[in-house]
């Protein structure tokens, strides 16, 4: 079978070996604003390797990136998820509604994705390497540089902040499958895109029980609203 891009749907009976299927939720954007801010980070952080492999200093210890933000690996995934992720948001009425089944309200919007694991795993670990307590002082300064240029959309005023929502985005990613995901994400593939999809009472439910999940993992500190009027 030949190996599907970051992003494409799976087959209908799940992801295949290496890849995980995942319930992303449209935040206007929301979503992509941490990534874009450790994006920053890690370029900083390559270009840093980068330019001491290429002249190290005599006097001074050089640069040692942890795992896995040595050699742009970290870099490379939060790369992939971006270009996987920005095409489920900020998708407004063009996308098609979700609606409850008596049609009077609407949800917040849902896209059924499948993701490489290895990148949401990534994820995650550049968190725990961003956040751990010996972190060399010169790149705790470049995060903390990143974290306090987040803008309105997160209150980030330090490292701890920023890195908790990478963990939490990477949680976000990772939640576990369910029989309510696995009904919610059917729903999603048999809506053909920029058309309404109303669920059913079974649908209704899940998606209740998804967001709830979904909002105690704090949903990135925004919150998920169940119900858009």
């Amino acid at each position: 079978m030949a190996e599907r891009a970051a992003g494409q749907p799976a087959p209908a009976g799940g992801a295949a070996a290496g890849q995980r299927t995942v319930l992303v939720v449209d935040l206007d954007g929301e979503l992509l604003v941490p990534l874009r801010a450790v994006e920053e980070v890690l370029l900083c952080l390559g270009l840093w390797e980068y330019e001491e492999r290429q002249d190290p200093a005599a006097d001074a210890e050089p640069l040692r990136l942890p795992a896995p933000l040595a050699d742009r690996v970290a870099l490379a995934a939060v790369q992939r998820l971006l270009t996987a992720l920005a095409p489920t948001q900020s998708l407004g009425a063009g996308r098609g509604r979700l609606l409850a089944p008596d049609g009077r309200y609407e949800h917040a919007p849902l896209t059924a994705l499948t993701l490489p694991a290895v990148d949401i795993d990534l994820l995650s670990a550049t968190a725990a390497a961003l956040g751990h307590p010996g972190l060399d002082a010169d790149i705790a300064d470049v995060v903390n540089a990143h974290a306090g240029q987040l803008g309105d959309t997160y209150r980030c005023p330090g490292r701890a902040s920023f890195v908790s929502l990478l963990a939490r985005l990477a949680g976000l990613l990772d939640l576990a499958p369910t029989d309510d995901t696995r009904m919610l994400t059917a729903r999603m593939r048999a809506t053909p895109p920029g058309t309404d999809c109303t669920l059913s009472e079974a649908d209704e439910a899940a998606y209740t029980r998804t967001a709830d999940r979904m909002n105690r993992m704090r949903a990135l500190g925004s919150g998920i609203d169940r119900y858009l009027y």
